[in-house]
């Protein structure tokens, strides 16, 4: 492996830090100009820029995190619980005696960001565009409701939800995003198509949340404007700013300097280093991903795969506490469920005895019973057509886990005679690729709903080309599944969801790597009031509802000012910086480069 050197000389770190300080005195400009006078704008330093402000194309956790806050849901998840609770309808419903008909008392008062008053009429619709124009991201998430009209509002505030088959879906909050009828209902003819609503570019975005999108420039970032009418009451702020940077060390960069106020997902080695720094806190939050690699079941994926005794030795080849350990640097645990450890509800954990731990040389047993062998002794087993195999596993270059995570995998997969290469791409490629299933096999993570429904759907046939993974297919499976939709009370769909958690741990029809926690850190010279999502070691931000940024407030300066809006270093420290910088980068330079040659 080669390494791309950059000596960086005198004049590059003069240019380097005058440049800096434009951005500094342009950012002051920004926070003293008279248009910004009074307003308090909270800066969100992310990694990269939305992929679409479209709610039905959405995919990523920007995208969530912009329409969490954009719009409303029939049901919040609790600050405290993450359990469901009332939002845009009372929580619960009340249900009719053949269990098949659900109404909801909607509630009143509330406006969409262009004044029009939102009614039950505006969630009927939403739901049956969803329904009937069969936009996957979400049509999972309404359970099996009749073919068309399965959604009325016979008034402004009742909703009436038809099921053809008695279930408990509409318990589980759907994670829908309620969008505005006078906006959207175009799409309802029948010449749109699902395709032709996912190039909707929406912007700006009207919506009934606590921030309505207004701005994006795609590249650099998106911005949000508070309502100050929200039902839940006003923010403390005035904006939001979501400002894109290229990689973990200009983020953090970005925070120390004051350039943006809070960042999320940072990668270990960085978030270390803000540890101690003054004016910064750290919050490590409770899994809110799972790490895994998926198989590809379809398409161009290896055949070898549909085999279980090929997913099986995979998965005890892989050494999942050297991952936490030395990708994670132990800010993981370990994974095994598809059901996060803290969706305590929900989740299950395989006994000692169950437990798919480290074992090459079982690995290696299970391939050669399956006729997976190296035939004529180079190290690398023959698949059972007698042709050398390989297997190529697909790594997101810009996701902190994955190309580590790839390496090791690789490494792991040689050692039982298995010819494995990586390839690395961007997740925009990944997508692609994604989607027309043109992968082995990959290393990528999910961040599933505290609700368990959805990322148990994601291994059904329907699922296939849509949320799936690889398209695994198993009719037992999806018998499991339709049972817990169907389920009639908690205790049976319980019961049933620990079924198939084990069943999906057994067929490993992927292999759950560990549970990732949310690295975070912000500037508490800046704002105060951060929530956490659920208490006490939950998320501050990029979670499952807008609280943080409802409670967020300016800090109190000295003089009885507020210190919100960021402004970055003072323009004099820059150029203190900038003249001592000169003779620092010489030494700089003369040192990194003979580091670099020692290294060759």
């Amino acid at each position: 492996m080669t390494r791309t050197r950059r000596v960086i000389g005198v004049g590059q770190v003069a240019v380097l830090l005058l440049g800096i300080i434009g951005v500094s005195v342009a950012a002051t400009a920004r926070a003293e100009s008279p248009a910004s006078a009074g307003k308090v704008t909270f800066t969100m330093g992310v990694s990269d820029d939305l992929v679409t402000a479209n709610p039905f194309k959405s995919a990523g956790g920007n995208e969530y995190e912009m329409f969490f806050l954009n719009y409303d849901m029939l049901y919040n998840f609790s600050q405290d619980t993450l359990e469901p609770e009332s939002a845009l309808a009372q929580y619960p419903p009340e249900q009719s005696a053949d269990g098949k008909t659900w109404t909801f008392e909607i509630r009143s008062g509330v406006a969409w960001s262009d004044g029009v008053p939102l009614t039950a009429h505006d969630i009927a619709f939403t739901f049956n565009l969803v329904n009937e124009k069969q936009l996957g991201s979400f049509q999972s998430e309404l359970g099996d409701p009749i073919a068309k009209n399965a959604f009325e509002a016979p008034n402004d505030t009742t909703l009436i939800w038809h099921m053809a088959t008695p279930t408990l879906a509409p318990l589980s909050p759907p994670w829908v995003p309620i969008v505005p009828e006078h906006i959207w209902g175009k799409f309802m003819d029948p010449q749109y198509t699902s395709g032709d609503i996912k190039e909707f570019r929406n912007v700006p975005a009207v919506g009934s949340g606590p921030f309505h999108l207004t701005e994006w420039n795609e590249g650099q970032g998106w911005k949000m404007e508070a309502n100050p009418d929200y039902w839940m009451g006003a923010p403390h702020i005035d904006d939001v700013v979501f400002r894109p940077y290229g990689n973990p060390e200009a983020l953090k960069l970005a925070l120390t300097t004051g350039e943006v106020d809070a960042v999320d997902g940072l990668p270990p080695s960085i978030f270390n280093t803000l540890q101690d720094q003054p004016n910064i806190e750290t919050n490590v939050s409770s899994a809110g991903r799972f790490d895994n690699i998926a198989f590809n079941f379809e398409g161009t994926g290896d055949p070898s795969l549909h085999d279980q005794n090929v997913r099986d030795a995979i998965a005890i080849a892989v050494d999942r506490q050297a991952l936490v350990d030395r990708v994670t640097l132990g800010y993981a645990s370990l994974g095994d469920s598809v059901i996060l450890p803290s969706f305590s509800r929900w989740s299950w954990r395989p006994s000692t005895g169950e437990v798919q731990g480290y074992d090459p040389q079982a690995a290696m047993d299970l391939l050669d019973s399956a006729g997976y062998t190296d035939v004529n002794g180079d190290g690398i087993r023959e698949d059972k057509s007698g042709n050398p195999w390989s297997l190529e596993v697909l790594t997101i270059s810009d996701y902190v886990y994955s190309v580590p995570a790839g390496k090791l995998i690789v490494g792991w997969l040689k050692d039982i005679g298995i010819d494995a290469t990586i390839k690395s791409v961007s997740e925009g490629k990944a997508y692609d690729l994604w989607g027309s299933q043109d992968f082995d096999m990959y290393v990528w993570s999910w961040g599933p709903s505290p609700d368990p429904d959805f990322i148990l759907s994601i291994f059904t046939h329907k699922q296939c080309l849509s949320w799936s993974d690889g398209c695994y297919s198993d009719p037992v499976y999806d018998k499991m599944y339709e049972a817990q939709r169907a389920a009639t009370d908690q205790a049976t769909r319980q019961e049933l969801v620990t079924q198939m958690q084990q069943y999906l741990y057994d067929k490993n029809p992927e292999v759950v790597l560990f549970y990732e926690p949310t690295l975070e850190a912000y500037r508490t010279d800046r704002f105060t009031g951060f929530v956490k999502q659920p208490e006490p070691q939950g998320y501050l931000y990029f979670a499952y509802g807008p609280y943080s940024y409802l409670n967020i407030e300016p800090v109190l300066a000295a003089d009885g000012g507020t210190t919100g809006s960021s402004a970055g270093i003072p323009v004099d420290v820059w150029i203190v910086l900038a003249v001592a910088g000169v003779g620092i980068g010489a030494a700089i330079s003369i040192r990194r480069g003979r580091r670099d040659a020692d290294t060759e």
